[in-house]
């Protein structure tokens, strides 16, 4: 069967067809994107965490895989975005526009699964052993921006040694903090391990893999870092800041933002 047989006869139904097609046949190529971007993703995640100090830094090499790296002295980095981040012309269009129409565009980009997704990772070493690994994850949630940061040392960083800590938050400091980025603002959560964090605080570090690809968006840290709510819960503290979008269904039970928003 032919074509022309599909296509219906009339020239103007078949140009409306055609001029259709081309928009979703973009949307599909970009989304395909977005659906590789957000598993290679993962999957450096999943090397990444696997990693501790004192292993060879070929590993951290091996995690990044075909990442292209920046190597200036002892310090490795590398970082990728997805749709829209990862193309230029995608991001000078929407910055061209106007706000209130860059806002919409974005929106929509979000709704049907082109949410921004960005990774940036780094690696300390010395003498080809790994001395530090660092991992920050951006994605868009679904009332605001989320951010992880983590990172496993020797030690702690010294401006936090500084700081009046209990023994849990030398041993793994974990802290909130708020952001602020196009499309909208937002909150970030760190948690900085060394080779005396257990398990459980290890296993806080582990984002969310269904936050890289969602269409309708992770809602909160909790959402993004669920495996960190045990070792809060255990610590009787929730993540210890507070923006003014909807509280989430799986926030911790001892959530210090639910009677700071109330009051």
């Amino acid at each position: 069967m032919g074509l022309g047989r599909i296509l219906p006869r009339s020239r103007t139904a078949r140009t409306f067809l055609i001029l259709l097609a081309f928009p979703l046949l973009a949307y599909l190529l970009l989304l395909g994107f977005h659906l590789y971007s957000a598993w290679r993703v993962a999957r450096t995640l999943d090397a990444l965490e696997a990693l501790r100090v004192g292993q060879p830094v070929a590993g951290f090499l091996s995690a990044v895989g075909s990442c292209h790296i920046e190597h200036q002295e002892n310090r490795y980095t590398c970082a990728f975005s997805a749709v829209p981040l990862a193309f230029d012309w995608l991001q000078n269009l929407l910055w061209k526009l106007p706000y209130r129409n860059a806002a919409l565009a974005s929106r929509l980009l979000m709704s049907a699964g082109l949410r921004p997704l960005y990774l940036r990772v780094s690696c300390d070493a010395e003498d080809e052993r790994i001395l530090a690994v660092s991992t920050r994850v951006f994605v868009a949630g679904r009332y605001e921006t989320l951010e992880a940061f983590w990172s496993i040392g020797q030690d702690i960083p010294s401006s936090y040694q500084e700081m009046k800590l209990s023994d849990e938050d030398r041993r793994t400091y974990m802290g909130w903090y708020h952001i602020t980025s196009f499309p909208s603002g937002g909150e970030g959560f760190k948690i900085l391990a060394t080779p005396a964090s257990t398990e459980e605080e290890l296993r806080a570090r582990r984002i969310n893999r269904g936050c890289l690809l969602s269409f309708r968006g992770c809602d909160g840290l909790c959402e993004l870092l669920p495996e960190a709510i045990p070792v809060l819960t255990e610590r009787k503290r929730s993540w210890g800041g507070c923006t003014d979008v909807p509280r989430s269904h799986c926030e911790p039970k001892n959530d210090e933002c639910k009677n700071i928003l109330a009051e």
